[in-house]
């Protein structure tokens, strides 16, 4: 095994924080082992004590507010409930993430949440739209609830967007961009952190359901039920199934479905708080299959040369599919996640947190392709998963002009990716298949940081931090072991022989804020950061044979800078909590592997890249009158490759535009509410806009100089809330209707789009632009009731 830097103290700091759990949570109900009830004149003394953990259980929701917004040195925003409707109640994580500053998603769902879309947070991405050329595809970590649901290692379903696929259970999401301080920043960061932050338990009890139904035989349900908080407890169950059919013409409907469920329970007490929490997703759709923007001689309807109709979106249709019996091809993912978090003051100025959670995720790929007749193989199935165990521990220390934060986390994965490609008809099958793949990965990532937020005066900060990371990978070659029974001839998609290797780096960072005037301020934020070589660049899926230069090998590196200006103005002539955020940012991104997947000699390929990605994100919202909220946000990207060289070592390419990174987004809405005789209506009108982007060349495996173009879609809904049932249904609050029309204009565009290299038709497609269309218009309605 290849060493560098190995950091002995920080993994046995790692290994005990484990242990701290359980001595802390005794020595926390320990510290109210004395305490009792002994006279009626304690009741006011009780309900002090209720107040308190109100105010214990509000602590312990980790959505971003506008005001911590303000006063943080990083380039922050938060997505509320408000603008969440606003993308429809059958639309998933992206879409609700699509209305931040400076996120761009694509894919080939509309705005289902039961299909997988891509992520770019100012132009670094997570996710997968089925399309090659990502600059950093697994460059932003994702959390739910603060636990962290990415893959450590994995090039490719790092984080599927329908793993949140029910909406009405999440109360906000935070965006951090760029790495952020060392307290909230993980291994997957270098782009920036999204917590998708779900309901929460609350003082008061109360239920809440929910239907949805629409366009494609969309038809969904959702509930939450709020125990309230008795004797310190507060615990919350919620969930949500929903199922709909493609938008996609022709004779298959390609059925899709997802559901999610989340639990959480907490316990506060008079030192803090203790927490349990779990939830679970699972969705299966039937992805669609890309269609060329114009016809091509022999691609048809049927399959390669047959007598049918060219397949095109010219010729078939904006929207054609292929049959089920030509191409199909099926996906799941699942996944579910137990944790715990404990806070706990040990004295008046020093607090303990402790979080500690397991989650394993497992994935299905399912392909049949009859449509280029003869291949050896025309069926897929690939079937991964992965178990993840974490802890994080640190100490928050107040000073009088200091909070001090220090401590780290550890990170264990174990992640398995068996492949079977084979064809039934020539005698071969996924456990006797002619092509395939099984590696087996280990992975710590180990982290210790310390970071101090110095105020010397008031409204000047200044937050220094550093963190040692440290990545241990262990690849194997498992293939034949997983496979043993293999037909003469069988390929092997991973050649290279079973690698390990341990990576140290430090991450210093620093953040500043300065703020004049109550209601304005200025900052600035350096950070550097790392991340670990994803697996291909171990081994695994690599097809070309020859061994890996482990002393070579570097972890992708992100140098950010941040510079900006945050106004929060509570209550000045038309402005009620109006908020405006400018910023400007230059990121560095080195040692960047580029994976291209060519389906027509079933090979990956690997470029070496170097980039830049900066530009400005504007945001605005303001409440002028309790009638009204706007929202408005505008971000200019400009992202380049600094260095792009093809595998081989072909011709370098110099100051390449990075595919499918628009340089300009913009979102805007506005919504009314009026009330009217028992009745508050709420219209809303919701409009988006995607530039232009540069595709990727799949035949060259590189950027290419040609574009797709920019697209423009608005959402209209109206809300109907009424209290006039409540006297007829027991405990009932109020009933909602909510109907709405998304993709108002019926605009035709394509979010997807890439130069094909022929693998995926065959013929003389080579050269010619595939397309996944976005959705038509489409109308969708919400009946719920609170209890």
């Amino acid at each position: 095994m290849n060493k560098r830097n190995r950091m002995n103290p920080l993994l046995f700091a790692m290994c005990t924080a484990g242990f701290c759990t359980w001595n802390t949570i005794t020595a926390a109900y320990g510290a109210n082992s004395g305490s009792q009830s002994t006279s009626v004149g304690e009741v006011n003394a009780s309900a002090s004590a209720l107040s308190e953990s109100a105010k214990a259980l509000a602590s312990t929701d980790g959505k971003l507010t506008r005001k911590k917004i303000f006063k943080s040195t990083q380039s922050q925003a938060v997505v509320g409930k408000r603008e969440i409707q606003g993308v429809g109640p059958a639309a998933g994580a992206a879409q609700a993430l699509s209305l931040a500053p400076g996120i761009a998603v694509r894919g080939y769902g509309g705005i289902s949440s039961t299909a997988r879309y891509e992520i770019a947070v100012r132009g670094v991405k997570v996710g997968w739209s089925s399309v090659n050329g990502d600059v950093e595809r697994n460059g932003l970590t994702v959390l739910f609830d603060g636990i962290p649901m990415n893959n450590l290692i994995s090039h490719n379903g790092g984080w599927d967007s329908n793993e949140i696929p029910i909406l009405q259970m999440i109360h906000g999401i935070n965006v951090t961009y760029g790495p952020g301080n060392p307290a909230g920043r993980w291994f997957d960061s270098v782009g920036g952190t999204i917590n998708f932050v779900p309901l929460q338990p609350s003082v008061k009890p109360s239920a809440e359901i929910g239907t949805t139904f629409g366009s494609n035989g969309t038809l969904g349900y959702n509930f939450d039920l709020k125990t309230g908080m008795y004797d310190g407890w507060s615990a919350i169950l919620a969930g949500g199934y929903t199922k709909n059919n493609t938008f996609r013409t022709g004779t298959f409907n390609a059925p899709s479905q997802s559901l999610a469920y989340f639990g959480k329970a907490v316990k506060t007490f008079r030192s803090g708080t203790f927490s349990l929490g779990g939830y679970v997703d699972s969705s299966r759709e039937f992805r669609p299959n890309f269609i060329p923007v114009t016809p091509i001689q022999g691609i048809t309807t049927q399959g390669l040369n047959a007598n049918a109709p060219l397949y095109s979106q010219q010729t078939s249709g904006f929207y054609a599919s292929l049959p089920e019996s030509i191409w199909f091809k099926q996906l799941k993912v699942q996944g579910y996640m137990l944790y715990s978090k404990l806070n706990l003051r040990l004295s008046r100025d020093v607090t303990l947190h402790e979080m500690a959670w397991y989650r394993h995720g497992h994935r299905v790929h399912y392909r049949i392709t009859n449509f280029v007749p003869g291949s050896s193989v025309n069926s897929e199935y690939y079937n991964p998963s992965s178990d993840t165990y974490g802890d994080k521990l640190y100490f928050d220390w107040r000073l009088p002009m200091n909070l001090v934060k220090a401590g780290g986390s550890w990170i264990h994965q174990q992640y398995t990716t068996p492949y079977a490609g084979y064809n039934t008809l020539l005698g071969t099958s996924p456990s006797f298949p002619i092509q395939y793949n099984s590696d087996v990965l280990y992975n710590n990532y180990l982290t210790g940081f310390v970071q101090d937020t110095f105020t010397p005066f008031s409204g000047f900060k200044i937050t220094p931090g550093i963190a040692a990371v440290q990545y241990q990978t262990q690849m194997y070659n498992n293939g034949a072991q997983a496979f043993p029974n293999l037909p003469a001839g069988a390929q092997n998609q991973t050649l290279i022989n079973s690698a390990s290797d341990t990576i140290s780096r430090l991450e210093p960072s620093i953040g500043v804020r300065f703020a004049p005037v109550k209601w304005g301020s200025v900052y600035a934020h350096y950070g550097r950061s790392y991340q670990n070589p994803t697996d291909n660049n171990y081994g695994a899926y690599n097809g070309n044979g020859g061994t890996i230069d482990l002393n070579s090998l570097k972890p992708v590196k992100s140098t950010d800078y941040e510079v900006g200006a945050k106004f929060l103005v509570h209550n000045w002539m038309l402005l009620h909590n109006f908020t405006f955020n400018v910023n400007y940012y230059h990121d560095s991104l080195a040692n960047e592997t580029i994976a291209t997947f060519l389906s027509n000699i079933s090979q990956t390929k690997f470029a070496a890249a170097d980039a830049v990605v900066n530009g400005v994100n504007i945001a605005m919202a303001d409440n002028p009158s309790w009638n009204w909220h706007l929202f408005a946000n505008l971000a200019l990207n400009h992202s380049y490759y600094t260095s792009y060289t093809p595998q081989g070592g072909g011709t370098t390419l110099y100051g390449a535009n990075v595919s499918y990174s628009p340089y300009l987004t913009m979102s805007a809405g506005i919504d009314y509410r009026y009330y009217y005789h028992g009745f508050l209506f709420s219209p809303q009108f919701v409009d988006q806009y995607t530039s232009s982007e540069y595709l990727f060349n799949n035949g060259t495996g590189a950027p290419s100089h040609q574009k797709q173009p920019g697209y423009n879609v608005s959402n209209l809904s109206l809300g109907i809330k009424t209290t006039r049932l409540n006297p007829y249904i027991p405990t009932l609050k109020d009933v909602k209707l909510s109907v709405g029309i998304y993709n108002l204009f019926d605009a035709r565009y394509n979010p997807i789009e890439y130069i094909t290299s022929g693998g995926y038709f065959g013929g003389n497609s080579a050269g010619a632009i595939l397309a996944d269309p976005g959705a038509p218009r489409q109308y969708f309605m919400t009946v719920s009731a609170k209890f």
